[in-house]
């Protein structure tokens, strides 16, 4: 019963999300001096593990380490689904776009800086073609032609399929998006992957 009220429940949101259509949104511009860039000792609670959600597909995984650290980070991430977003925020009273990966990804081991900027410098970078779930994709601020990093997300789609990420954005806070929307597309800067996901 609990099982089929969340199935429910994760249908009604996803057609709100992509119901709506893909309407360019202001992105957060959270760069900071990189050379300023911490590693906060907030501390969050453990997430309750999910049963896999699938996104949009039913293939299988790609890479047979993504088990279930990568599924549990992303249907933890949707916990949060609908908070507003906040400077600086890295809580359910409010999120930016860099507190939000940083507080989805510290509960699995993972400290990333509270910066885009800053996060850009974790990982291995992918190419789009390689893109998959929980890979970090960044983008540049409300300035489509600066080439500094100011908003990032976290992949919620497998290698393949157009490319999904959930993100906090300055208009109406953590939702889901598409990077081929042409507001995102043309903000696009890379991408990376974090190893630890895979240990």
């Amino acid at each position: 019963m609990i099982k089929k009220l969340l199935c429910l429940c994760s249908l009604i949101i996803f057609t709100a999300v992509y119901g709506s259509g893909q309407v360019p949104l202001f992105i957060d511009d959270d760069s900071l001096d990189i050379d300023n860039v911490h590693l906060p000792d907030t501390t969050i609670s453990q997430p309750n593990v999910v049963k896999k959600r699938n996104i949009t597909s039913t293939k299988p995984l790609v890479n047979p380490l993504q088990g279930g650290k990568i599924d549990s980070l992303i249907d933890y991430a949707f916990t949060f689904m609908g908070s507003r977003y906040r400077r600086g925020g890295t809580t359910t009273k409010g999120f930016d776009c860099s507190g939000f990966t940083m507080t989805v990804f510290k509960p699995f081991g993972i400290k990333l800086p509270h910066t885009s900027a800053g996060q850009g410098l974790v990982g291995v970078q992918v190419s789009v073609q390689q893109l998959q779930k929980g890979d970090l994709v960044f983008f540049r601020g409300g300035n489509r032609r600066s080439r500094r990093i100011g908003h990032v997300g976290i992949v919620i789609t497998e290698r393949g399929q157009p490319v999904q990420f959930i993100h906090s954005s300055t208009s109406e806070g953590i939702r889901v998006d598409r990077l081929d929307a042409a507001y995102y597309k043309l903000r696009y800067i890379k991408a990376v992957r974090i190893a630890e996901l895979y240990h």
